[in-house]
């Protein structure tokens, strides 16, 4: 399984700490968030990992990279260096993919903290043979409108996603977790062939839900998605409680 962490946004909502520093760098107990990922990430005995990153921050990402040891970690760069130029996380994932390839690949937003363990959506995701996103009841519909909602049936099939809803229909939502089969390449090719919208993942759930079986795989434990200050400093604060 290819592993591919999408890293490459600019963090608007998190300037000015952002200004000079990428988010996924950020520390969080005294480690930058991508450890916090890639300790996930490793659990499932992957070796190599791609971070997909934009050209203004590369030279950061070069340096991590080059300072992991215990984990073979390839930067894959985007041709931009403002928010103005961004691909989109969907057209930078078709980015990457062109310099990737496999029979199956995880994907990870690079600005999600989560302390559960990915080994059983690998388990139901190689049961099952079709795309799973982690999933995560929010346990509130204000909050879930900031996130993809997801209905479910009762054989974990994803039936609906609704990207940041004003009228969510759960508190079920997407983490920015995904697994895929090696036809990813090809289904984000007629994606935007089609000129659907290049960024959010949850646009790619949602126009793949109507051709193809998509599966949801819920965790229950700590998950955050740090998009924001206030969201950073509460996770910040969580580690010297």
């Amino acid at each position: 399984m290819e592993t591919i962490i999408l890293s490459g946004g600019f963090a608007k909502r998190l300037l000015p700490i952002s200004e000079f520093i990428p988010k996924p760098l950020l520390p969080l107990g005294g480690r930058p968030i991508l450890d916090h990922i890639i300790a996930k990430v490793t659990g499932l005995g992957i070796d190599r990992i791609y971070l997909s990153v934009n050209k203004r921050f590369h030279d950061q990402f070069e340096y991590y990279a080059s300072r992991r040891n215990d984990v073979r970690i390839e930067v894959i760069v985007e041709p931009t260096r403002s928010e103005e130029e961004k691909l989109g996380a969907i057209r930078g994932l078709g980015y990457a993919l062109e310099h990737i390839q496999g029979k199956s690949y995880l994907v990870v937003a690079g600005d999600n903290y989560f302390d559960f363990n990915l080994i059983p959506m690998k388990d139901f995701f190689e049961k099952m043979g079709n795309t799973t996103v982690a999933l995560y009841d929010i346990m509130s519909l204000e909050e879930a409108r900031k996130y993809g909602v997801v209905s479910v049936d009762d054989h974990s099939k994803i039936i609906d996603f609704e990207e940041k809803p004003h009228r969510p229909k759960s508190t079920l939502i997407s983490t920015g977790i995904y697994m895929f089969n090696e036809d990813l390449p090809s289904k984000i090719k007629k994606y935007m062939e089609e000129g659907n919208n290049p960024d959010q993942l949850g646009h790619l759930i949602k126009w793949m839900i109507k051709r193809d079986v998509v599966y949801g795989f819920p965790f229950k434990g700590k998950w955050y998605d740090i998009g924001s200050i206030e969201v950073y400093r509460e996770v910040f604060n969580s580690f010297n409680k």
